[in-house]
């Protein structure tokens, strides 16, 4: 899926406010770093367009390879690409993989591509992540493979980032547990993950060799010395040059936020405004836009500002770097309980979509979708819950709302933009001096059909509560209360305010909570059509008494004559090792009896195509023109005019359909 693009593009001379009519001579910098100019780009195509390439210039249609028909969805990582971009202001250059079928080509200004057949292929040789995939057996039929090898390489890069300890000779900096975690997203149908994950780990500097299973590079009972020096060598830093120098001097265009606002004021249709287009994934563009502007190109909508008052995130900072941000927040709180808190939002955040998509996706779109389109978002609850304000201009007239307030408020139309948000610093929240000391109990809950990635979730909570001990009795005091729950099945997420009422002031006791419960059953009631709409209003229930269950002793008895039982009270420090996400894989062990009878049957062999598939680099006949090109699939033949086609009809046999071109055949 990757074979897409077979070079970098470079400096896509693209002006914020622009048609197409207007959009012309973009010059586009080769591996081998010619020039190519071309005219008439529709601003609309994404990177990898299912469309025909009669709609753009022919030249940079076969060049770039779109005829493939990707997903538009960004859901199973098989076009993913690095994308490298210089930031000037912190004078570094930023690496991070993105979903090409998403992203739009006009809006890569200045940017950096690097592909799989880009780190390696069959004329200029394989990289050892295509060897590597090769070897562990990681590769069947080769659909997801490049964009494996491509997240892959872009931890690698981030990897070499990392300040010191040097890793072993051979060896990346990144450790097991993050190599493993690379390709996650990266959808696979047939091969299974445990080779892959194989393929990755090798590469970290604490890898046990013993761990890496069946692969074709040595054989049970060779020593450590041989399994080393079998693996195919990685050098760090190596010849790959994902950003070139020159391209750091190019000026890139800006526009001003008030310039921008009053062009908006005077009304223009047909025009949408985008930051990573991921939105698309979800819902499709039902009409076409003559104008596209991208608010990355406004720099006061892509700051991060911290100060007493909380930190303050542009509308169009990527979800990526809203988590780094929050992460950083955790670093400098007054309290161990502030620390969990932002510790828990930025967990619960990572498990919002997929990485590729986490960082082409703005924090601003996700909220508009959950206002506008009523997207059942995980960031609107978390940051409902914890009492944060959005600034949203309406011409030219700034307004801060609450976050409740924003939700609700009619739809943002075409005169309105969200600027930023604001997380409130937490001791000002809640009212606490810098040395008070509090019991806070803080926690996020998710259920969806997977832990991680793109699945919607089946509903979303947070829940937060002060706890102090009664000086009257042994009970525990319950007070600022924050609940909230979204993505049930009604328009936006909600606060429990009747719960949080019923809890402020109150002794806890099974009594009090059984009450709680009941009462949050009848508020959480997904709308009607609301699939599964009794196990969504259960989630709510099961983790507010979840949330309160660790308070009790063990042996309580509940109304109604239930029993159960529960651990003592945990202490703030401890509620920092909850939430954590569990090991990816389950550990395992493959046992294979090697018998030279009937060599080589049974002997671990490598796929002799694997390579080739991992880099896009099976050959055949341009339909452009007479030359050779890297294509891979059936479905990357552009079909002649009058072309024959089979007739249609059903076969039943046929799941994916992977497997069904080669048995016409």
């Amino acid at each position: 899926m990757a074979n897409y693009l077979n070079f970098d593009i470079y400096d896509l001379q693209l002006t914020n406010l622009i048609g197409n009519s207007q959009l012309r001579q973009l010059l586009i910098s080769t591996a081998n770093w010619s020039i190519l100019v071309v005219e008439d780009i529709d601003c609309s195509l994404e990177l990898q367009d299912r469309r025909q390439p009669r709609m753009m210039n022919p030249d940079l249609a076969r060049m770039m390879n779109i005829d493939r028909y990707p997903t538009t969805q960004g859901g199973c990582g098989a076009c993913v690409v690095l994308l490298s971009k210089y930031n000037p202001v912190l004078d570094q250059v930023d690496d991070f993989t993105v979903s090409s079928c998403l992203t739009l080509l006009c809006s890569i200004n200045g940017c950096s591509i690097t592909t799989t057949e880009g780190i390696g292929n069959t004329r200029d040789g394989f990289h050892p992540i295509h060897e590597r995939f090769s070897g562990f057996h990681a590769s069947q039929c080769g659909f997801c493979t490049p964009g494996m090898c491509m997240s892959l390489f872009s931890a690698l890069v981030n990897a070499e980032k990392i300040p010191p300890p040097e890793p072993p000779l051979g060896f990346s900096k990144l450790k097991v547990s993050k190599a493993e975690k690379a390709i996650v997203g990266n959808l696979c149908r047939y091969t299974g993950y445990h080779p892959m994950a194989n393929a990755c780990k090798s590469f970290g500097a604490d890898v046990d060799m013993e761990d890496l299973g069946l692969n074709s590079f040595w054989r049970k009972g060779d020593s450590k010395d041989v399994k080393l020096s079998s693996l195919p060598s990685y050098k760090r830093n190596g010849d790959v040059c994902t950003f070139p120098q020159f391209l750091k001097s190019e000026n890139r265009s800006s526009l001003l936020l008030a310039s921008f606002l009053l062009w908006m004021e005077m009304g223009v249709d047909r025009v949408k405004v985008v930051v990573g287009n991921t939105g698309l994934g979800y819902y499709k563009e039902v009409e076409s836009y003559d104008k596209y502007i991208d608010l990355r190109y406004i720099p006061e909508l892509s700051m991060i500002r911290r100060d007493d008052s909380g930190i303050n995130i542009g509308v169009a900072i990527t979800i990526s770097k809203a988590i780094e941000a929050v992460k950083e927040c955790n670093q400098h709180g007054f309290h161990i309980e502030e620390n969990m808190v932002y510790k828990k939002i930025a967990d619960h955040m990572e498990k919002v979509a997929l990485g590729f998509i986490q960082n082409s996706a703005s924090l601003g779109g996700n909220l508009v979708m959950a206002q506008r389109n009523h997207f059942p978002s995980d960031i609107a609850t978390v940051l409902l819950a914890v009492g944060s304000l959005v600034n949203i201009m309406n011409g030219l007239r700034s307004k801060e709302l609450t976050m409740e307030e924003f939700l609700r408020r009619p739809e943002l139309d075409s005169k309105s933009i969200l600027l930023s948000v604001k997380i409130q610093d937490w001791n000002r929240l809640m009212g606490i001096s810098s040395g008070t000391r509090m019991n806070l109990l803080f926690e996020t809950n998710r259920a969806a059909p997977q832990p991680l990635g793109n699945a919607l979730p089946y509903l979303n909570a947070v829940l937060m509560a002060e706890v102090s001990h009664c000086t009257t009795s042994n009970g525990i005091i319950l007070s600022n209360c924050r609940f909230a729950f979204g993505a049930y099945g009604t328009k936006h997420p909600l606060r429990a305010t009747k719960v949080e009422e019923f809890f402020t002031g109150k002794v806890l006791s099974v009594g009090v909570l059984y009450e709680a419960v009941k009462l949050l059953g009848a508020i959480v009631v997904p709308d009607d059509g609301t699939s599964n709409p009794a196990y969504r209003s259960s989630l709510a229930v099961g983790f507010l008494f979840e949330f309160f269950s660790h308070l009790f002793e063990a042996n309580v008895e509940l109304p109604d004559g239930y029993m159960n039982g529960y651990s003592p009270l945990l202490s703030p420090a401890k509620q920092l090792d909850h939430g954590k996400i569990p090991t990816l894989l389950s550990s395992s062990m493959q046992e294979v009896e090697l018998n030279r009878q009937y060599h080589p049957v049974g002997d671990p062999i490598a796929k002799s195509r694997a390579t080739i598939q991992a880099s896009c680099s099976l050959y055949v006949i341009s339909y452009y023109d007479a030359h050779e090109r890297e294509a891979v699939y059936v479905d990357d033949i552009p079909s002649p005019t009058n072309c024959l086609h089979e007739a249609s009809f059903t076969v039943h046999a046929s799941q994916c359909g992977f497997c069904t071109h080669g048995m016409f055949f």
